[in-house]
């Protein structure tokens, strides 16, 4: 291979991993109307991974935001971490993981709170 050739992964994993993170997805859904969870903006990558998202637009207070983090971070058993960055931004994440191996699908719940959002609560 010269250096201006590329070389390209097969898709064929990818599209696999994303069907997985689409079925789990669907389960959130359905669960979160059946427990009464709050929505979240959802993200799915191309490795099936999930991000589901309480941004300061569907949740529109900081407390909002926090809340739907951890409820959806309960509901999975997930712990939340926050961390503030320079700037004062506040930061949540919760990790999980279903599955074993192959097909596992992975994602995290989030939320970025900015400064500002705090004042205007």
């Amino acid at each position: 291979m010269t250096s201006t050739q590329k070389k390209t992964l097969p898709t064929a994993p990818f599209y696999r991993w994303q069907q997985s993170g689409q079925q789990q997805l669907a389960t959130f859904l359905a669960h979160g109307a059946r427990h009464g969870l709050p929505p979240l903006t959802w993200t799915l990558a191309p490795t099936g991974a999930l991000t589901g998202e309480a941004d300061g637009l569907s949740h529109p207070t900081p407390q909002d935001q926090r809340s739907a983090v951890e409820q959806w971070a309960a509901h999975v058993g997930a712990t939340v971490t926050r961390r503030t960055t320079r700037d004062g931004r506040e930061e949540l994440y919760a990790g999980w993981k279903t599955g074993q191996g192959v097909g596992e699908v992975g994602g995290c719940f989030r939320a970025t709170i900015f400064p500002d959002d705090e004042e205007d609560a």
